[in-house]
């Protein structure tokens, strides 16, 4: 199979992938919505990692496609505001996932991504996608809450970070311990 029907197919399961757990978040945590697109446990964020620590920029991209359509058609009557949080929606775990390679010495491939530095890479994205989004939806939407919505919107990564994250280090841990029986 070639590199480009590979990368295609990568960029469609985490847009996929990230549709779904939207939904899910939405579903599950309806009650934990603070304003719009912050909620207290957003476990979106989790997955946002997970796909680009393992998928790099293909993975940021399919969760910026699916970003910028669920801006779209769900929460914005501004294009543009949706194009920007979907942008950054993808942008930000990269960002972190850069950060962590370069001043964490992880290796492209994990492998010496233990559980401190993966704490860390959990901090640093809990903090980088919320500003980011906040700064983005201050300079274009009249009455952003600023600080109460960053606010919300750190601790809600982060928990979604937490859960979905640690969820998938048990996941292949038990699968690992499956496999070799």
């Amino acid at each position: 199979m070639s590199n480009l029907l590979v990368g295609a197919f990568i960029v469609f399961c985490s847009a996929a992938l990230y549709a779904i757990f939207f939904g899910l978040n939405s579903f599950l945590f309806q009650s934990l919505i603070f304003s719009s697109g912050v909620s207290w446990i957003f476990l979106p964020a989790g997955l946002r990692l997970v796909l680009t620590l393992l998928f790099g920029g293909k993975g940021a991209l399919g969760i910026s496609i699916t970003s910028i359509l669920i801006g779209i058609f769900f929460y914005f009557s501004d294009p543009i505001i949706a194009l920007g949080a979907g942008i950054l929606g993808g942008l930000a775990p990269y960002i972190a996932r850069l950060t962590v390679f370069k001043d964490l010495n992880v290796m492209t491939n994990l492998a010496n991504l233990d559980g401190s530095k993966l704490l860390n890479c959990i901090f640093i994205y809990s903090l980088i996608s919320p500003i980011l989004h906040q700064a983005w939806f201050t300079l274009t939407i009249p009455n952003n809450y600023f600080w109460d919505n960053l606010g919300v919107m750190i601790i809600g990564d982060l928990i979604g970070s937490l859960i979905i994250v640690y969820l998938s280090k048990g996941l292949i841990f038990i699968s690992k311990k499956y496999s070799k029986t």
